[in-house]
């Protein structure tokens, strides 16, 4: 009760709002702003953090400031992040915590930096899904631009007071801001400087709070650390922000346990092609590139399976990656440490093997033994498994495993696919990728949707699916991407395709039409002869910090 009688003055004498407003609007609409305080002095980044509620669910929270025209308005298009859980709110006004409007938390910013040293006025206006809107008692703040304000943020990774994982990597993830500009990110173990982040990581969440800033999308920062290289026992880390003049802000601490057997840790890794179900085509029929004495039949119709493995070990007599291997439906049919070679027909390039140089994986996993070889590389000729390893068409399972030298072994990613014999006249499906979004991406807005298709008859449109629906393209206003854009990475893998050097597509996605949730994103290609194939799906997260009224 204490909370309530602190909570319920202050609310309800904060409203202030339009005779029309309040007539559409419930009888009691309860609110206030919390942060920043009354004729508090601010600069750099300015939280501004609330409650309200009124029983409706609300739609949209929106900041002004000197005033309430829209011309004053702050917050982008959606508003400010709303529907925070507030248990301190719900508990001292039990009344609301059946209601719609039982999250009713929000969190937007302002930068102090776009108006003049002086004082200003902090207005927060709040509209329901019924269309009811009032604006709750401002706050007067003093704005000093002169102070620099240390970056800020937070480490979303470690938790707190957690433990390392079964691979023996400390993932150390999170965002941070500043004023004028983020130099750099440390990171401490138990005081000692261990290395400094990666920086630059896409943070579409951020953004949504602190929208005054480009800075904001790109606000994350990473660091994997190998944990085997620490005694076992518990050890703290800091991370520690540093903006371009040398001020240091603390972005979090966090005490983690570590307790290894590094002999028995399994390696870890990402499968990056094949997309979930993919076609996969063979020639079946008429094997003109002659047999080679392996597993390749005819090098046109040449599948592809590619990413990165890892293992934690100090200990290189004992621990580090041995090999991987490709599966489909259990039955092994790549193995780097027995099949990789220089395959003759591909202008004996290797392929099946695991060290290929990966430089962007180092970058992440500094420090890692084989961080600067760790790409693996298989090329899967489908008509070889359809007539001669006993093979069906249709779908299947494809597995794709690493195993240390401990022989520890860890499923990278099991991916459905589905094989196919190309035509009786070899016209092969077409081959396609999404680049972005990534698997579980948080995208918001319109959002620009980056991959590539070739097809051995040409491309003649690349469309884009949202759980089965065809979309339209939001800048274009037509249900296919455009298509054309240079290409040169995919031209070094696919040296036979037309179209290979300006094999990309972009498609612009309206994100704000479809539920703030996961989805599928399929894409589909069509060829010179008419036929369309999937190129396969991401699933991805859309987060527009709004509820569509």
């Amino acid at each position: 009760m204490k909370l309530k009688a602190l909570l319920l003055p202050a609310i309800v004498a904060g409203l202030a709002s339009s005779p029309d407003a309040i007539a559409q609007c419930p009888a009691q609409n309860l609110g206030t702003i919390e942060s920043p305080a009354p004729n508090a002095l601010v600069s750099g980044f300015v939280r501004v953090t609330g409650f309200a509620v009124n029983g409706n669910l609300i739609s949209n929270v929106d900041l002004f400031i000197d005033g309430q025209a829209d011309t004053n308005r702050v917050t982008a298009p959606g508003g400010a992040n709303i529907n925070l859980p507030r248990p301190d709110v719900t508990q001292a006004l039990p009344q609301y915590q059946g209601s719609p409007g039982r999250h009713p938390g929000y969190e937007m910013s302002f930068k102090a930096a776009n108006y003049a040293n002086g004082t200003h006025t902090v207005n927060v206006r709040i509209t329901d899904v019924t269309g009811c809107s009032y604006f709750l008692e401002p706050r007067t703040v003093r704005v000093d631009n002169a102070r620099n304000q240390p970056p800020f943020g937070n480490v979303d990774l470690p938790l707190p007071d957690s433990s390392v994982g079964d691979t023996g990597v400390i993932h150390i993830a999170g965002w941070a801001l500043d004023d004028r500009r983020i130099d750099h990110v440390e990171v401490y173990v138990d005081d000692l400087q261990e290395r400094q982040a990666v920086t630059g990581i896409h943070r579409a969440d951020v953004a949504a709070y602190y929208p005054d800033t480009t800075a904001s999308i790109i606000s994350g920062f990473v660091a994997n650390l190998d944990s085997t290289r620490l005694t076992n026992g518990v050890h703290h880390i800091r991370v520690m922000a540093v903006d371009d003049q040398g001020q240091k802000g603390l972005l979090g601490v966090r005490r983690i346990q570590v307790f290894n057997n590094s002999a028995n840790l399994a390696p870890f890794g990402v499968v990056e092609f094949p997309l979930l179900n993919a076609t996969w085509f063979g020639n079946c029929f008429d094997p003109v590139g002659g047999p080679s004495g392996g597993d390749i039949v005819d090098p046109r119709f040449l599948m592809f399976v590619t990413g990165w493995a890892l293992d934690t070990s100090v200990q290189t007599e004992r621990g580090g990656l041995s090999h991987v291997y490709l599966e489909i439906d259990g039955v092994t049919i790549k193995d780097t440490r027995i099949n990789c070679h220089r395959e003759f027909l591909l202008n004996n390039q290797p392929i099946d093997c695991y060290g290929f140089y990966r430089p962007d994986v180092e970058v992440i996993y500094p420090g890692f033994q084989q961080a600067p070889n760790a790409g693996f590389h298989f090329a899967v000729d489908v008509g070889y498994l359809l007539t001669q390893r006993g093979f069906r068409e249709g779908g299947h399972i494809l597995q794709v495993k690493a195993a240390d030298k401990e022989d520890q072994i860890r499923l990278l990613r099991e991916i459905p696919i589905t094989m196919e014999c190309a035509t009786g006249n070899l016209d092969p499906s077409p081959l396609g990728f999404v680049d972005d979004p990534y698997n579980y991406k948080f995208v918001n807005g319109i959002f620009p949707v980056l991959g590539w298709a070739l097809d051995l008859d040409n491309v003649v449109q690349v469309r884009v699916l949202i759980d089965g629906v065809r979309q339209i393209d939001a800048v274009r206003n037509v249900d296919y991407a455009e298509f054309g854009l240079a290409s040169p990475d995919v031209a070094a893998v696919y040296p036979a395709y037309p179209q290979r050097s300006n094999a990309r597509w972009r498609f612009y996605l309206d994100t704000t039409k479809i539920s703030n949730s996961e989805h599928d994103l399929l894409v589909e290609v069509l060829d010179g002869r008419g036929n369309v194939r999937s190129a396969g799906t991401r699933r991805f997260l859309v987060d527009n910090n709004n509820l569509v009224r």
